[in-house]
């Protein structure tokens, strides 16, 4: 009885020391900017979490990180309770053409990005119009007169039919003239293709965009190709897992597959696969030859060179399930404005009906092709170098929403929630070298932040349980993203269906 008392009286003591340890001797005073309290931080590096801990953000900046108990508020600072919740990175959607329809539609998608939690985008349309308009827009931005996410790169034109290796090296000068961020590549000829990444080299740029029939996904690693768009695209690294694919090559490069409609169709880029019944032969040979153990020399070869990519799993799906009842009765249609609703479903009704018969199943089945190439890039270490993207301007791809489709569609393929939340917040940042301002929950980072209502590194449904966003420093509760949301669908059920041309993006080459 003496021993337990003792033993009791010994506990209480150290609680005692623990707990003077725990309290700071000096207090950090905020009485300006914001101060985000009592929440639970998550490190985008390990996935650890560092719980009652205080945010203090001012002038667009997280100014310090640190125990909750270090600070005393007061003053005109503003306090948000982030007791019970968890802050990350703002998300990254890597993959969008959100600028053509701010510019040339005038009809920004703002709202419902930064209501999904996106702060940053990498824009994939470029002109001279489009590049001028995101240094206006990034500028508005952190003047705090425009709530929008951040414009993180943008191409120039994009490079397509490119034949001879003076093709690609003034494409790249081109874009470098212009300001682009980096070079976009569509379609080129393996000549064209290696003068493009050596001159971009030079020029201090990168590569991104489809791989051609002539070149597969290992020799475009093996010269330098930065980031691969859509696994490769059209042509993608499933067609190196073929083992017909020698012979696939020969009868595309020899012109048997489909070739570009004349006049270029101004919807082509909505959904290829409508105009590519030609290609459905092709498709399905390297479908019926394809080898796990091929793909899986193809994948570590990829992975061991270090390129990135920047998979659009919804994009591939819904392009080659267009005609699926998920999406045509997707219930945030609503936040697409009528006249694209109507587009897209005209162009899905093109899709089913497409001639002959066996070349839409073909494109159905193919998805499944995609979704192993995804799968056998992780398994062989390629987690680091996924970026989250949704090719925004697609069929059926709703702005905002569409990334946490593509959450799922990660998870699906054996992620980790902390991989996908990597994938949408630490890997852009390294991607862009930007890791000194974006990608973690630090001091000196950008006040770009999600606040979420549950763990998001124990369930990647998590990651859509927003509870409130940071855009430039300025915060948005629920109840405001809940309102940016629902503007749009109002506005959109009061919409007229217009003529389509008025929607639809003829910068956008796929």
């Amino acid at each position: 009885m003496q021993r337990s008392i003792l033993a009791a009286a010994a506990a209480t003591v150290v609680g005692a020391a623990v707990t003077a340890c725990a309290v700071p001797t000096e207090l950090t005073s905020v009485t300006g900017g914001t101060v985000l309290r009592n929440v639970t931080v998550v490190d985008t590096r390990t996935g650890s979490l560092a719980r009652n801990m205080a945010v203090v953000i001012d002038q667009g900046k997280i100014r310090q990180v640190l125990p909750d108990a270090a600070v005393r508020s007061s003053g005109s600072v503003t306090v948000v309770d982030g007791a019970g919740k968890y802050v990350v990175p703002g998300y990254l959607d890597m993959h969008t053409h959100s600028l053509p329809s701010a510019v040339f539609q005038k009809a920004p998608q703002w709202a419902l990005l930064l209501a999904n939690g996106v702060t940053g985008i990498r824009e994939m349309a470029g002109a001279p119009p489009l590049i001028a308009a995101a240094q206006q827009f990034n500028a508005a931005r952190a003047a705090g007169a425009l709530d929008a996410p951040e414009v993180l790169q943008i191409p120039g034109p994009p490079v397509v039919g490119a034949r001879t290796p003076e093709d690609g090296v003034a494409a790249v000068r081109q874009t470098k003239a212009m300001g682009g961020s980096f070079v976009k590549v569509v379609g080129a000829s393996p000549a064209a293709l290696k003068a493009i990444v050596a001159e971009a080299r030079t020029q201090g740029l990168g590569v991104a965009g489809h791989l051609s029939p002539g070149m597969g996904a290992v020799e475009a690693a093996t010269i330098g190709w930065t980031a691969m768009e859509h696994l490769g695209g059209g042509w993608s690294i499933a067609l190196d897992c073929a083992k017909d694919q020698a012979a696939i090559r020969a009868d595309l490069v020899a012109g048997k597959g489909a070739t570009m409609p004349s006049p270029f169709p101004p919807t082509f880029a909505i959904n290829p696969f409508i105009h590519g019944a030609a290609d459905a032969p092709f498709v399905q040979r390297s479908l019926d030859t394809y080898d796990s153990g091929t793909c899986d020399t193809v994948t570590k070869a990829v992975v061991q060179k270090g390129t990135w990519q920047v998979p659009t799993m919804i994009r591939l799906r819904t392009m080659t399930n267009s005609d699926s009842a998920e999406f045509r009765n997707d219930p945030n249609l609503k936040y697409v404005d009528p006249t694209t609703r109507a587009l897209w479903g005209k162009l899905s009704k093109d899709f089913e009906t497409m001639q002959p018969a066996s070349a839409s199943v073909t494109f159905r089945s193919s998805y499944a092709s995609f979704e192993r190439t995804l799968v056998q890039l992780r398994r062989n270490g390629g987690a680091s170098k996924m970026l989250i993207g949704t090719d925004i301007g697609g069929i059926w791809v709703v702005p905002g929403f569409s990334l946490h489709q593509e959450f799922r569609e990660f998870a699906k393929a054996g992620f980790t929630p902390l991989e996908i939340l990597q994938a949408t917040t630490l890997n852009g940042a390294r991607f862009l070298h930007r890791e000194s301002t974006m990608g973690t929950v630090e001091a000196n980072k950008n006040a770009d932040l999600v606040l979420l209502d549950a763990n998001p590194v124990a369930d990647v449904a998590n990651l859509s349980k927003i509870a409130g966003v940071f855009n430039a420093g300025k915060y948005f509760p629920k109840s405001a993203l809940d309102a940016m949301n629902a503007g749009v669908a109002t506005a959109n059920a009061a919409a007229p269906v217009r003529d389509p041309s008025t929607v639809i993006d003829t910068s956008h080459r796929h």
